[in-house]
């Protein structure tokens, strides 16, 4: 099941300017950017969605002089949850593995192909990358986490909403984890840029949503 997502025309747009900078425009790379949309807008998706990726990409754009491989950067960032189903494992993985298949098929060399795979693993934040571009990565698929209390607080029940098929004693057990685990972090952004804008608000929100799960509330 999957429904046409708002932003459809520009995030299509988006994917076709990349396809030319990388010189790979045809059919097959269009009909690739229509199924990356059609996944990304999956039920029961609330907050790994178009929005998302729209949110990323536009991070993307502020930041890509920084990058020292913008085009694997961008391509990792439209596949690194190009496969979301909350109850299952190895998501990223699955979505690695559709962005080397599908890189592969369109002629790109086995450097870049495991530069876009490594980020998207990147992404499961197990641990802090070793690359440069992969703490880009990473940055721009938490920024979320700093957002303004309002947008923090969406973020939440949307997650919640993603996570609804799981008990509510359970789900605050382990979301509470995963808020812990960030917090425990010396630094939730690695990069200077997103350290200097959105380091203290994440904590800041990340603290109050733990509090709320600790008191049996969602924030």
């Amino acid at each position: 099941m999957w429904f046409v997502p708002a932003h459809r025309d520009e995030l299509l747009l988006r994917w076709s300017e990349l396809g030319t900078s990388l010189g790979r425009v045809g059919p097959t790379w269009d009909l690739e950017g229509r199924r990356l949309l059609r996944s990304w807008a999956r039920w029961p998706r609330r907050y790994h969605n178009t929005p998302h990726l729209r949110a990323c990409l536009r991070h993307f754009s502020q930041v890509h002089n920084e990058l020292a491989d913008p085009h694997a950067v961008e391509l990792a960032l439209w596949f690194h949850d190009a496969i979301y189903w909350p109850w299952l494992p190895r998501n990223e993985e699955k979505s690695a593995l559709w962005a080397t298949r599908f890189m592969q098929e369109m002629g790109f060399d086995e450097t870049m192909c495991e530069a876009v795979s490594s980020h998207v693993l990147d992404t499961r934040h197990q641990a802090v990358p070793h690359s440069v571009d992969a703490q880009w990565v990473v940055d721009i698929d938490l920024a979320i986490l700093g957002q303004n209390e309002a947008v923090y607080r969406q973020f939440e029940r949307d997650v919640r909403s993603e996570y609804r098929w799981v008990r509510w004693s359970r789900y605050v057990k382990g979301r509470s984890a995963v808020l812990q685990s960030f917090i425990d972090r010396p630094r939730i952004y690695s990069t200077s840029w997103f350290y200097e804008r959105y380091e203290a608000s994440a904590r800041n929100n990340l603290q109050a949503a733990l509090a709320a799960l600790a008191r049996n509330q969602l924030y």
